[in-house]
C-alpha cells in the first residue's frame, strides 16, 4: 500500500506539469468577465463584431459553449484564454511547428518578462532591463524560453520572439487602434480583420498575464546555483499550501489562486464577488486611476512579486527539480505560512480586478473610434529600419 500511495503521489506530479501561464482559465475568464460587465451592449457587440474574423473563431473560441451562455459573451469570455490555447502539448516538441494550423500562433516570450529580484533587495521600481532565462536563448535576443516545455519549441526563430509582455501589450494596442502594422509571423499572412481579432485576443490576454506577479519577476541568487540565472518565475521553486498537499511549483500556486473549475458559472459568481466586494472597487485602488501604461501595471506586480511571492526574500523552499527526482520526500517541502498564503489571495483578487477594469477601459477606447482604417503605406511607430518595436509605454 505504502508503494501505491508513493506511485500515486509522484504520478500527480507527473500531471501538474504544464504549460507556463499566468493565471489559468479560472483567472483569464474571470478578467474577461469583468471587462464585459463593464461594457455596453453595443460596446460588446462591437468587440465581438471584431473577434468574429478570427481565423480559430469555430475551432477554439465557440468550442464548448455552454447551452445556456449567450454566444457572443461565450466568445468575449473564450478570446482571453485563446493565447494559452495554442501553446503546443509535449508531444508535439518533434514535429514543425510553422505549419501546424493552430500551433504556429504560440509565442512563448510574449507572456513574461525577466526582471530580475534579488533577495532582500529594498528596490520596488522596476528595473531598466531584463534578463535572459537560464535556458535556451532564442537566437538574435536577450531572451530565453523557460526550461519548460511549452516554451522550448517556438515555432519558429524570428524578430518578434525578441520582445516581451510590455513590448507585446503596447504593439497589440497599436496595431488594433491602426497605429502600426502587424510584424510577425504568422499573423502578418492575414488581412487586417484577421490580424485585428487576433490580437485583440492578445490584448486580453496579455493584460491578465501581466498582472500576475511571477510574470514579470525573476529571483536570482548568485550565491545559489539553482537561482544564478533566476527561477524563471517560480517554476523552479517547490513549496506546498498546507501540510497535506503535495508540492506545487511557485508559479502554479499563484496560476491557481482563483481556484481550478473553469465552468462559466463559477467564472461569473467570482467575477461578481471581486467587483462587489468594497475593497476591490474602482475608488479604492488608486492605482486605476494613477497608472495607465504598460510598464506601470508590471512595476506593480514587480512590487507584489517582491513583498508577497517572494516576502521580501524571505520564502522558504526547495527546487523542483529535487523533489522530481525524489531526492526531497514531498513531507520535507516547505509549507507557504497561512498568513502569506490569505494575504497572496487578496493580491491576486486585487490584480485580477485591476486587470478586469483596464481591459474594459482600453475596449471602451478602441471601439468608440474608428478603427477599420487601414494603415497608410509606410506609417509605423516603430524605429526607422527595424522590424520590432522600441519599448514604448503607451495609453
Amino acid at each position: 500500500m505504502r508503494h501505491l500511495l508513493v506511485l500515486v503521489f509522484f504520478c500527480g506530479i507527473v500531471l501538474s506539469v504544464r504549460p507556463v501561464s499566468a493565471w489559468n482559465e479560472v483567472g483569464h475568464m474571470t478578467v474577461a468577465r469583468i471587462a464585459w460587465d463593464k461594457l455596453s451592449d453595443g460596446e460588446r457587440s462591437a468587440v465581438v463584431a471584431m473577434l468574429s474574423h478570427h481565423p480559430h473563431l469555430h475551432e477554439l473560441l465557440l468550442k464548448g459553449r455552454p447551452a445556456h451562455v449567450a454566444q457572443n459573451e461565450w466568445i468575449f469570455v473564450r478570446a482571453a484564454t485563446w493565447p494559452d490555447s495554442v501553446r503546443p502539448p509535449r508531444q508535439h516538441h518533434n514535429e514543425p511547428m510553422n505549419s501546424h494550423s493552430i500551433h504556429r500562433f504560440h509565442h512563448p516570450t510574449w507572456h513574461y518578462a525577466n526582471f530580475e529580484y534579488r533577495a532582500g533587495q529594498r528596490e520596488t521600481a522596476l528595473p531598466d532591463h531584463t534578463l535572459p532565462h537560464a535556458g535556451r536563448v532564442l537566437p538574435g535576443t536577450g531572451h530565453s524560453a523557460p526550461d519548460h516545455s511549452s516554451l522550448s519549441h517556438s515555432a519558429e526563430s524570428h524578430t518578434a520572439e525578441s520582445t516581451d509582455i510590455i513590448e507585446q501589450l503596447d504593439h497589440s494596442w497599436q496595431i488594433i487602434r491602426g497605429k502600426e502594422r502587424e510584424y510577425s509571423r504568422p499573423e502578418i499572412e492575414f488581412g487586417q480583420p484577421e490580424i485585428r481579432a487576433i490580437r485583440l485576443c492578445w490584448l486580453m490576454h496579455l493584460t491578465g498575464d501581466i498582472h500576475q506577479p511571477l510574470h514579470v519577476a525573476t529571483l536570482v541568487d548568485p550565491r545559489t546555483p539553482l537561482l544564478q540565472h533566476g527561477d524563471e518565475g517560480g517554476n523552479k521553486l517547490a513549496v506546498r499550501i498546507n501540510q497535506t498537499s503535495a508540492p506545487k511549483k511557485l508559479h502554479s500556486v499563484w496560476d491557481d489562486l482563483l481556484g481550478n473549475n473553469p465552468h462559466f458559472d463559477r467564472v461569473v459568481q467570482l467575477a461578481e464577488r471581486i467587483t462587489h466586494d468594497p475593497q476591490f472597487a474602482e475608488s479604492r485602488l488608486p492605482e486605476f486611476s494613477s497608472h495607465k501604461y504598460s510598464w506601470e501595471f508590471a512595476e506593480e506586480s514587480y512590487q507584489a512579486a517582491k513583498e508577497v511571492v517572494y516576502q521580501n526574500g524571505q520564502i522558504r523552499f526547495v527546487s523542483w527539480a529535487s523533489v522530481e527526482s525524489r531526492e526531497v520526500a514531498a513531507d520535507d517541502v516547505p509549507v507557504i505560512p497561512q498568513p502569506s498564503l490569505d494575504r497572496a489571495h487578496v493580491v491576486a483578487h486585487r490584480r485580477i480586478a485591476l486587470a478586469g477594469y483596464r481591459l474594459s477601459e482600453r475596449l471602451k477606447y478602441i471601439v468608440s473610434r474608428d478603427n477599420t482604417r487601414p494603415l497608410s503605406a509606410g506609417v509605423a511607430d516603430s524605429p526607422a529600419g527595424s522590424s520590432v518595436p522600441m519599448r514604448r509605454f503607451v495609453r
